[in-house]
Parts: structure tokens; sequence; C-alpha cells
């Protein structure tokens, strides 16, 4: 079920009527706080179960696993004991994982690699036919999400910083929580299962900051991102079934189109998954649990490690957490904290998709980071001194934000191709001298007209951003005359409801 639909507005009137009438008499009756959760739970795997029941066999399985592997990590008396359930629960679910995400990779990569030796060496290559039992698994939504969520459950219990969860359901409420269930954001138990133990109703001062995520999230998926999605597939192409179809279709594309086309797409993955995020956020809020923001205006950032730190925050810092210290963090020395890191990166683009391409993408974005921190980072005293705002201050600003912004869009290419041939050849266009015609014979709009009409989709957003960006607070608006707040809802509202696409999936549905 996707929120950008009408099904989803009447599952969450029905839901949400019948968590209220519980909601008002759990503070005093502890039957009503479980019927609450319990209604949350049986609408999560509704909710879930929506796009294919199989799935929810998968979420069951990892609910079990961890939730048997953090008591069996308690209940052990031995230090080896304890590793045992940590390993089970891991390779479970990097197992589940691996199967239904990768494995069709790993296959496909290994007959490719096996026929180039035959043809080298000698003897019979492997054909479709041969390996196509285990080929073609159908990827389900959000395992990537989930999984991560579970296996942080039990890693922090193995570390001793929470105790293992002793209530089976709030336990699967805490896996299956629908708001953030198949996008994110990545919630640790520490923060998410105490508010879902709690009785549960939403505050007046709560319900406007709710309203905004909820019509922000809006703007960002169905106006921002959908509307961007229309001249970028010209460029990229509307999916892969086209681009198997007409491989040749990607050789007339000029490569100032695919520049530009990059600058949008960047836009475009941003809103399509921090709108969604924004979306649950609010919708929590609405069930009186508060989410972990999952993106604060990455396009303003100055430096990688910035924008790094406000785009997928959760995911970042999941890999932070339980691989980047894990690896030794920055406690060995320089060259090992950037080994670190660059590990880190590689192991994101993987995440992202079993793709060659992906993996491609996160070395992009390993090397920008390592050669940011080892030779351009300012050190402390650079630091204080570049915090204070001048107009030198401002112009170095504004080139490094543009910097980093077309770095990480250029990147894209790597983002969204299909395959290795694709992506090859897109690179080469890019850096290579561009035809900039005006009139393209290729279907394409010209990328000036490309620019300009990507530009009048996001500019209002640019502005949204820009000022939340420099002012610290997403809620800015509130704190001036209700004209200006009504004058913000309308033009925001406006949009989604003239120039909104509703019914089109999430791009991280399919990581």
């Amino acid at each position: 079920m996707l929120f950008n639909t009408f099904v989803f507005v009447l599952f969450f009137i029905a839901v949400y009527a019948v968590f209220l009438i519980f909601g008002y008499f759990a503070k005093d009756r502890p039957w009503a706080l479980r019927a609450q959760n319990l209604w949350l739970l049986a609408a999560s795997y509704f909710f879930y179960g929506w796009w294919e029941w199989f799935f929810l066999t998968l979420i069951f399985t990892s609910t079990f696993i961890d939730y048997f592997a953090a008591l069996g990590i308690k209940r052990s008396q031995s230090a080896r004991g304890k590793k045992l359930y940590l390993a089970f629960s891991v390779i479970a679910n990097l197992g589940l994982l691996f199967t239904m995400k990768y494995f069709d990779f790993f296959t496909s990569s290994f007959v490719s690699s096996y026929n180039a030796l035959v043809g080298i060496w000698g003897g019979n290559p492997l054909s479709a036919t041969s390996i196509m039992v285990l080929q073609n698994f159908v990827l389900p939504v959000g395992i990537s999400f989930y999984t991560f969520q579970t296996m942080s459950y039990t890693i922090d219990v193995y570390r001793g910083q929470i105790e293992p969860e002793k209530d089976f359901f709030d336990f699967a409420l805490f896996v299956n929580y629908f708001p953030q269930l198949v996008a994110g954001p990545i919630e640790r138990a520490v923060d998410l299962l105490p508010q879902l133990k709690k009785p549960k109703f939403p505050t007046l001062d709560v319900l406007p900051l709710a309203l905004w995520d909820i019509l922000l999230g809006y703007f960002m998926k169905v106006y921002v991102a959908d509307n961007l999605a229309t001249y970028i597939d010209q460029v990229f192409l509307g999916g892969k079934g086209m681009y198997l179809a007409n491989p040749e279709l990607i050789t007339t594309v000029d490569g100032s189109q695919i520049f530009v086309a990059c600058l949008g797409l960047l836009m475009q993955v941003y809103c399509d998954f921090a709108g969604y995020s924004f979306i649950a956020l609010g919708t929590s809020r609405l069930l009186g649990v508060t989410l972990t923001v999952n993106f604060e205006t990455p396009e303003y950032s100055r430096n990688p490690i910035e924008f790094w730190n406000r785009w997928h925050v959760t995911l970042n810092r999941w890999f932070r957490d339980y691989i980047y210290i894990s690896l030794g963090g920055s406690r060995f020395g320089k060259f090992k904290q950037l080994r670190n890191l660059f590990i880190i990166f590689v192991v994101s683009g993987f995440w992202h998709g079993a793709n060659w391409t992906f993996v491609t993408w996160g070395t992009m974005q390993g090397v920008y980071t390592v050669v940011y921190l080892a030779f351009l980072a300012p050190k402390k005293k650079e630091e204080e001194t570049e915090s204070k705002i001048t107009f030198k201050s401002f112009l170095s600003g504004t080139a490094s934000r543009m910097l980093i912004y077309v770095l990480v869009a250029v990147s894209g290419v790597a983002f969204r191709s299909y395959d290795g041939s694709m992506m090859l050849l897109y690179f080469k266009k890019v850096f290579c001298v561009w035809d900039w015609s005006l009139a393209p014979t290729n279907g394409v709009k010209s990328s000036w007209i490309l620019f300009q009409e990507m530009l009048k989709i996001t500019l209002p957003l640019f502005i949204l951003d820009g000022i939340t960006y420099f002012k610290k607070d997403r809620y800015w608006f509130y704190k001036y005359h209700y004209l200006i707040q009504a004058l913000i809802f309308c033009v925001v509202g406006f949009l989604i409801l003239t120039r909104g696409i509703f019914g089109k999936e999430v791009i991280y549905f399919a990581f």
C-alpha cells in the first residue's frame, strides 16, 4: 500500500478512528493499551500484506528469529553462547536478505565470469536455461529496511545497551510499525520500543507539526519528485524494460542532456525518499510516536561529510554504529579512519541494490569523502573563522554547495543506469565534448529547456529548504503571522492538488 494513494487515506482513517478510541482509555486501563498495540500490529500486517501476502512470511521469520535470539543472548551464561545467538540472528537475517535481494546478482555475475573464462580457456559455457531455477526472485518491499532494524536490536542486546523485549507482540510492533515499515527511517529499539509500550494519543501541540510533515511529504513526493521523473525519464528511459527492448536509444543522448538530467535526478531521489519519510513522520506523530527525521535539507551541504549527515540519516547512523565502529572507527590513526569510511560507502552502495552500478555509485561517494577529509577539511581554528558570516565566507560557502551538489549529482549516472554498459557510455558522454543542440533529434528536450522546466518544479522547495537550512528550524513559519502560515499552506496544497501525480511507487522500494 502506497502513502500517495486514496486507498491509504481510507486505510488510515479507519485505523486512526479505532486507535483514538483505545487511546482515550489507554492511560487508565491496561487492556486498552494492549488493544491499541494489537490493533496497530494487525493494521501493520494488513498494510504490508497489501502488496503480496506471501512476503508476510519473511517478516514473520525475521521477527521470530530476533525475538528469541535476543532472549537467548540475555539468558546465556557464557560469552560463547551469547556470540552463537548473535551469529544465528545475523546469519539468518543476512541469509534472507542475500537470497531475496542478491542471489540473482551473484548468480549472474558468476555465470558471466565463468563464460568469459570458458571463452579464453575452452569448455562448455553455461546457458540462461541452465540457471533459470536460481534466478528471478521477486524483491520483497522494504526488506533492506526491516532487516537492518531487527539486526540492530539483537546487536544492541548483545552489547548490553538495551534489555531484550519480553512481550512478543510489542516487539513485533517494533519490527512491523507501518508508518516506517517499507521505507524507513531505520529506527533503533532504544528509541522506538519505549514509545510503543506507552499509551499513545496525540497532543494539540503535535498536530500542527504532524500536519506540516504530511503536507511537506506529499509536496515533495507527488509534486516535485514525480513531476521531475517525467523529464528525467526522457534521458534515462522510463524503465529497464524499455532499455532492454531499445538499447540503441541511449546512444542518441547528448552529454549536456545527461548532465542536466543528473541535476534534476538528485532532487528527484531526495524528494521521492524524503517526501515518503516525512509522510511517515507526520502520520506517526498523529499516532503519538516520534520518528527520527531522515533528511535535513542535504542539497545545501558544503562538503561530503555534511551531505551524508543530512541524507538518509538513519542508514548512515546504522553503518556508523555497527560497521564503522566495529572496524575501529577513528581510533587507529588517520589512514585507517579513511579506509573504514571508504569501506562504509562501498557497502552502502551495495545495500542500495544488487548491481555493479550501485557499487560504483557508493565508491564515488567514498572517494569524495576520503579526498575531502585527507586534503580539504578545515582545521578547528579555520572552522571557527568560517563560522563568522562575511561576504567572503558567503561566496566560498555558495561555491562549496554548488560543487558538492554537482559532484553528487554526476554520480547519479551510476545510480540511475540499468547496467554497466549504460553507465560507462553515459559517463563518457558527460566527460566528453557536448553538442548543446537547441533542437535535438532524439526526441529529448534540449538541455537548456530541461533545466528550465526542472527549475520551475524545484524552485519552491529550494526556497523552503533554504530558509529551513539557515534558520535550522523546519517549522520556522509557525513563528510568523497566521497569514504567512496560511499562504504557505495554500501554495503548497494548491500545487499538490493541481500538479501532483498520485500512485507512483517510491524509488527506494526497489532497495
